[in-house]
């Protein structure tokens, strides 16, 4: 009954732009003679697919006239005529619809939606809302992580990580809190772990039913998505409707209690707390019924990831689990073939798309031939219209919606003569609902900058301070984070205008643009560094709807306007006219030029701005920037004269360590000391802290601008933080300095025990005799006491690997804090927490393949081919060592040469030195300068020597650069664990070595006392270990310390170290020492040290080893004389060893009373053998007399002995050995040498850039001429050797001069020298080459050039170097450290 009864059949002619009238008219003429009557005519219609907006609707226009047409026929006919019967109403349509939409789609892009006053049902849908229903049921409010867990945990993991960072940087003027910080830790642990179990638990119920129903067939069909689509949203929307009114009420009521806050009512703030919950609360469950078929694929796409994450640490995933590669190819056909967007970033905070969608993306590039590949872009504010302009331009498919439509990044994809395009759709702009704020807003443009070529700046009204603010923070972090060298064509899009005079907002464009250069002239740089901004970069588009009153019903009437469709046709061709430009190539390439390098790009670059970004996109203004850099130097100021000053804290703290160790070194009481030095220390830390405080609200007050209060109280915890920094690291060097006199007054309190000890026992029994078994067991148990005592010292004051961390992130994050503002370089630098170090490994243990994967890029692999090819046809350069290249294919490279040259390269910078043995952090000032050490080191890496490789890093050098920062901090924590754990180890080992000593020196006192030759004997054996150890060794202290004087006013430096090297060896043309120097100049010179130290050293212990000697042996006379003395003078008596000790304190105070004019000989060794009376039991002494004579035969015994000259000779090696280890760390310098000719560099400073006083002839480090192989005897300097072809130390590429090859292998050597005149060698090194060429000649392989006059001025036939002399030369320095670089 529907119908008329009389067919009228229109045939549509699709795709047919380009079919000429003849072939149309023909077709016409063929249906028309099978049809006759019924055919309506033929209309063509041209392609539809790319076309939005007006042109759809101008390409539709034929076809809706002859439609209209053919109704107003039928009508005709059906008024006049019953035989036609009626037409049919619009909602009888809609009804016979409802019976097949199960099977009807609209062919084209969107599906045919049914009238929402009916419902349609099907299994599919029964399914679904029962298997939501039940999800939901299970939820308790958390359906998301019901539904779809695992792309929930990694939600939450991502959530974890950023609330870390906020915590860990003390955002929002929250305290670092390491407490949290390992809470949080603890759970991102807990929460990885449960990650990965998640994947041994099948798919949630919905995902695997949205398996079944939309990819249960070989290809995706459209039906299936549609249909899926429909249903979830039939059983969302009902749901969302009554929240999202809940939502608009709470926000209503919140800005009306807002607007009365001025009442002094306290109960307003508890009710705005209150509804602030009630409002988040409703947010929380508006996002968990937020469920679309995004979410589906999201998370089968961490199902992937998570998949092939396991896969690569040998965990096999349970076979129930989804095919990947089915996965992906379902997916692509989404993107492709579908049309649908595709979700770049997601989540909140967002997050990156993982592996899956990076391998689906490269998988349509390559079949889809993305060469060439162009991307646009569009920003702007929240509910701007974005998604419906590019729509209306590119006849995308992004969702459009009041308020927030658009969540992260969406991309689509198409194709336009012959070129892909990429399209971007971003989350609007300040967004009330998106986490973040201005960072947000920041991250979002400029990772639209840093991707895209064309970005859309798309504005409602006219340009605004807002827009240009941010656009000014983002140069500032993109001349930071250097994530790109694309410079995007920036386009002004400003919506709704109804005066579109250009001449106004020309204007306005130009004004920004002066206010954008002028913020790039704050930076540095010049804005067309960083964007392409032209005077035509603005495009004015009129509103897109025109309403009006209909005038017979009254109601509002909108319709889309011809006006704007073409604007838009003209805004769409200016676009596709940047589209058309040709792309650059060389160096001055994009980093991309297909969609696989887009895509890792843009994930690098997300990465980046969300690791790194928050520390420079979170300022609004520049302004606001300059502010918090002044602010900072007011800081650095106060506290570095607060803390380094002159009678800073640094220097009283220094004052009061001094006077303490002096205190504890005359014997007082440690625990006392350790009291006063506490509390004079807490009480110097207040005042400065005090003083500090008030100094900066000084500096604060004379300002005529005032910081914001959250400026000041930040400041005011950053000038508390160096101040407690020193607290601490006088604390730790006290703490070590008490340890130690603890230690010595333990180890006399337990000899004085044992002596008490022996003395009770002696009283206990009659004899005198104790039996050795139980001596040693009263030893051994009061041993063990002691050493618990000891153990649990040590363990006190031991620092745990932990604590290390935390105090080299401490000085770290400290340095970066106080320095960042005013050190460009450091901005992109993060704070590490002390966990970062304590659980991940640095990149040096890393693999090279797991460096090439996560940091470098290939940009030209077949100048990476060239550059890394072996030499097979001309033989191995025996003055370099070059890596041997694995493989022919750029990735295998890249790994088997690139990475491990790279990380040569970096390995010096990454090391951070300290002292053998020390236990003290850096200072500040060395940690800094390490740290901008570094940088220069990874740009200069990146520019010079990657570059020529035709590799970069992945997403700019930010990344590559915090790892390598990490590197440092590694270098300085394991430097430091093991400086404490030989403390330890030498702790323990000191006090065992005490063990044996006191061992026997507690049975001497407990068994040889049944005489007085035996207790004679005990007290000589204790003497002796008392003055020929203990004294002797202090006193060859001051002699090792003079030897090293004498070497160090010989060679003061480095410098002065390299200079006598070059004087010795070609001044004073020692031709055997000129090819030792040329050979290896380091070994040369620690040859030359060696031979120094060693002259000095036979010149003063010629003098000084008798005269110690002689000393010790007078101290001994002067012992036996002082025992005589006591022996004579208490006659026959019987007496007590004390009796002894007190004479010999009245002897010495006589010998300090007379003054040193007076004393004799023996006098002057008194007061020294009072101070040295070792602990001994106070044992009886029978016959004084008899005891002072055997007590003189038992030291000439010692004596006769020891052989005392040896003796003193043996201790004095042991002292001198140290010594000269640490004189050559300190004069040998750098160890760089010329890449030219070999010479040392001399700089005595920390650098990064070479210097060298003496430059030899090329030759003498084995250049030839390029071509004629002859030996290059122009020096480095001259012009001809800066013009000359240099061969690649790793490759057989040949540079064209000196400076290109200086700049991709040895940067640290520019800028190098240069001299006009070609031949700059002078007759000394004119002499040295004619002497020494016959070795060199040999050992390279070089052609013999020497000019005849050099011959004939110079040859001295009777000295002249043979060949065999390099190996004699060789063989003399391997003890120096030479190893040998040659090859035969």
């Amino acid at each position: 009954g529907v119908g008329s009864l009389r067919t009228r059949i229109l045939v549509i002619l699709r795709d047919a732009g380009s079919t000429s009238q003849a072939v149309v008219a023909g077709m016409t003429s063929g249906i028309e003679a099978v049809l006759g009557p019924a055919f309506a005519g033929l209309c063509p219609v041209q392609k539809l697919s790319g076309l939005a907006g007006g042109l759809r609707q101008r390409a539709l226009a034929p076809l809706r006239a002859q439609l209209q047409r053919e109704v107003k026929l039928i009508s005709e006919a059906s008024s006049s005529s019953s035989a036609f019967g009626q037409l049919p109403s619009i909602e009888t349509l809609k009804r016979v619809f409802g019976h097949f939409y199960d099977r009807l789609t609209l062919a084209g892009e969107k599906p045919v939606l049914a009238s929402s006053e009916f419902t349609t049902s099907s299994r599919t849908g029964e399914v679904l809302g029962t298997l939501l229903d039940e999800a939901e049921a299970q939820a308790s409010g958390h359906l998301l992580a019901v539904a779809f867990p695992v792309s929930e945990a990694s939600s939450s993991f991502a959530q974890l990580k950023a609330q870390e960072k906020r915590l860990l940087e003390g955002a929002d003027g929250c305290e670092v809190d390491d407490a949290k910080i390992a809470e949080l830790s603890s759970q991102l642990r807990a929460l990885e772990k449960k990650r990965r179990a998640l994947l041994a638990e099948p798919p949630s119920a919905l995902v695997r039913f949205f398996v079944e129903a939309v990819l249960s067939g070989s290809s995706l069909r459209h039906a299936k998505v549609a249909e899926f689509g429909q249903y979830l949203a039939a059983w969302k929307n009902p749901r969302m409707a009554p929240l999202v009114d809940r939502r608009r009420s709470l926000l209503d009521e919140r800005l009306q209690l807002s607007q009365d806050r001025q009442s002094e009512d306290p109960s307003r703030e508890e009710e705005l707390d209150a509804l602030a919950k009630r409002l988040a609360d409703s947010e929380q469950a508006i996002e968990q019924l937020n469920i679309s078929i995004d979410c589906f694929w999201a998370e089968l796409a961490a199902i992937s990831d998570l998949t092939a994450e396991l896969q690569e640490v040998g965990v096999r995933p349970p076979l129930e689990l989804p095919d990947p590669a089915r996965l992906k190819r379902f997916y692509a056909e989404w993107a492709w073939t579908l049309k649908n967007p595709v979700q770049l970033l997601h989540g909140s905070p967002l997050q990156c798309a993982g592996q899956f969608l990076v391998d689906v993306l490269k998988d349509l590039g390559e079949e889809r031939g993305s060469r060439d590949l162009f991307v646009i872009s569009v920003i702007g504010i929240q509910s701007s219209a974005k998604s419906t302009l590019l729509n209306y331009l590119f006849g995308c498919g992004f969702q459009t919606a009041a308020g927030r439509c658009t969540r992260g990044l969406y991309c689509s994809l198409m194709k336009m003569r012959g070129r892909m395009l990429l399209i971007l759709d971003t989350e609007g702009l300040m967004s009330l609902e998106a986490e973040g704020g201005d960072v947000f807003d920041a991250q979002l443009a400029l990772m639209a900058m840093a991707c895209s070529h064309v970005v859309l700046i798309n504005h409602k009204g006219e340009l605004s301070r807002q827009l240009q603010d941010l656009l000014e923070v983002c140069l500032f972090a993109m001349q930071h984070l250097r994530v790109t060298k694309l410079q995007p064509k920036m386009l002004f899009v400003l919506r709704d205008q109804h005066d579109r005079s250009h001449s106004v907002h020309a204007d306005a464009l130009r004004l920004m643009r002066k206010h954008l250069a002028e913020a790039s002239n704050h930076l540095s740089l010049r804005l067309d560094e960083l964007i392409a901004l032209d005077p035509k970069s603005i495009f004015l588009l009129p509103s897109a709807f025109a309403s009006d009153l209909e005038p017979n019903t009254g109601r509002e009437v909108r319709w889309s306007t011809d006006l704007f469709a073409q604007e838009a046709l003209r805004l769409r061709q200016k676009i596709f006219f940047e589209t058309s430009r040709p792309s650059a190539t060389g160096e001055d390439a994009p980093e991309f030029s297909t969609l696989p390098d887009w895509c890792l790009h843009a994930m690098s670059v997300w990465r980046v701005l969300d690791r790194y970004g928050p520390n420079l996109l979170h300022y609004k203004t520049i302004q606001e920037i300059e502010l918090q850099r002044e602010l900072e130097d007011i800081v650095k100021q106060i506290s570095a004269q607060l803390v380094q000053g002159p009678e800073g804290l640094a220097e009283q703290s220094k004052a009061l360590l001094t006077s303490c160790t002096q205190r504890l070194s005359e014997g007082q009481a440690s625990e006392q000391v350790d009291t006063e030095f506490r509390s004079s220390l807490q009480a110097l830390l207040d005042r400065a802290s005090t003083r500090g405080q008030a100094e900066l609200e000084r500096s604060l007050q004379a300002r005529k601008s005032k910081f914001p209060d959250v400026r000041k109280e930040e400041a005011k915890r950053k000038l508390q933080t160096p101040v407690e920094y020193q607290g601490e690291l006088t604390r730790y060097t006290w703490t070590l300095c008490i340890v130690d006199a603890v230690d010595r007054d333990q180890l006399r309190a337990l000899k004085v025990h044992f002596k008490k000890t022996i003395e009770e026992l002696w009283r206990a029994q009659t004899s005198q005799t104790i039996a050795e078994e139980k001596a040693k067991a009263i030893f051994v148990s009061e041993w063990k006491a002691f050493e618990d005592k000891c153990r649990e010292r040590f363990s006190r004051t031991a620092k745990s690997r932990k604590q290390l961390a935390e105090e080299v992130c401490l000085m770290f994050n400290h340095a970066l804090r106080q320095h960042r503002h005013g050190d460009e370089s450091l901005h992109v630098v993060e704070l590490v927490p002390p966990n970062m170090l304590l659980s991940q490994e640095p990149i040096l243990s890393w693999p090279d393949a797991k460096v090439a994967r996560q940091f470098l890029e290939i940009r030209n692999p077949q100048r990476l081919l060239e550059q890394t090819a072996p030499r097979p046809d001309r033989p191995p350069d025996p003055r370099r060592a070059m890596p041997v290249a694995v493989g022919n294919k750029p990735q295998e490279r890249l790994e088997a040469v690139v990475v491990p040259q790279l990380r040569a390269r970096m390995a010096p910078v990454v090391g951070f030195e300290l002292a053998e043995g020390s236990t003290t952090m850096p200072s500040e000032e060395a940690v800094l300068h390490a740290m901008r050490r570094l940088n220069e080191s990874v740009h200069t890496e990146e520019s010079r020597y990657l570059a020529q490789l035709g590799v970069r890093f992945q997403g700019g050098r930010v990344a590559f650069l915090n790892a390598s920062h990490l590197c440092l901090r590694y270098s300085v924590l394991n430097s430091l664990v093991r400086a404490e754990e030989q403390r330890l180890e030498h702790q323990w080992k000191l006090l065992q070595s005490h063990r044996a000593r006191t061992e026997e020196e507690f049975l001497s006192m407990a068994q040889r006392h049944t005489s007085d030759v035996a207790r004679a004997k005990t007290l000589a054996d204790l003497f002796f270990d008392a003055l020929a150890r203990e004294w002797l060794d202090e006193t060859l202290v001051a002699v090792a310390a003079d030897i090293r004087a004498q070497c160090l006013a010989d060679m003061p430096d480095a410098s002065g170290a390299a200079e006598r090297a070059y004087q010795q060896a070609f001044v004073e043309r020692n031709w055997e020492e000129v090819l030792e120097y040329v050979l290896d100049v380091n070994a040369y010179l620690h040859k030359i040290f060696s031979t120094l130290f060693e002259d000095r050293k036979v010149s003063i212990t010629r003098v000084q080893r008798p005269q110690l000697a002689a000393k010790l042996g007078s101290l001994f006379d002067a012992l036996a004389a002082a025992a005589h003395r006591w022996g004579h003078r208490a006659g026959g008596k019987r007496t007590k060893l004390s009796s002894f000790q007190a004479t010999l304190r009245e002897l010495a105070a006589e010998a300090r009373a007379s003054g040193p004019e007076q004393q004799n000989g023996h006098q002057a060794s008194w007061p020294l053998l009072s101070q040295r009376f070792p602990v001994v039991a106070d044992f009886e002494v029978e016959d004084p007399e008899r005891f002072a004579h055997e007590l003189g035969l038992q030291v000439a015994s010692r004596l006769g002995e020891a052989q005392v000259e040896d003796l003193v000779a043996e201790r004095l090696e042991v002292g001198l050995q140290k010594q000269q280890a640490q004189v050559w760390a300190l004069i040998r310098g750098c160890s760089g040498m010329c890449p030219c000719c070999g010479s040392k560099c001399d700089r005595v400073d920390s650098h990064t850039v070479h210097h060298c006083g003496h430059h030899l002839l090329p030759a003498f480090n084995g250049w030839r001429v390029a071509g004629t192989c002859e030996a290059a005897l122009d020096t480095c300097k001259s012009a001809k050797n800066h013009q000359a072809p240099k061969r690649s130390d790793y490759s057989d590429h040949l540079f064209p001069n000196l400076e290109e090859y200086l700049k991709a292998e040895h940067p640290e050597w520019l800028p190098f020298p240069k001299e006009d005149r070609e031949l700059l060698a002078d007759s000394v090194l004119k002499a040295a080459w004619v002497n020494c060429r016959a070795p060199l000649l040999h050992r390279y392989d070089m052609v013999d050039s020497t000019p005849a006059e050099w011959l004939a001025a110079y040859e001295e036939p009777h000295r002249k170097l043979k060949v065999e002399a390099l190996e004699e030369a060789e063989e003399r320095l391997s003890k120096y450290g030479y190893t040998g670089n040659f090859q035969d």
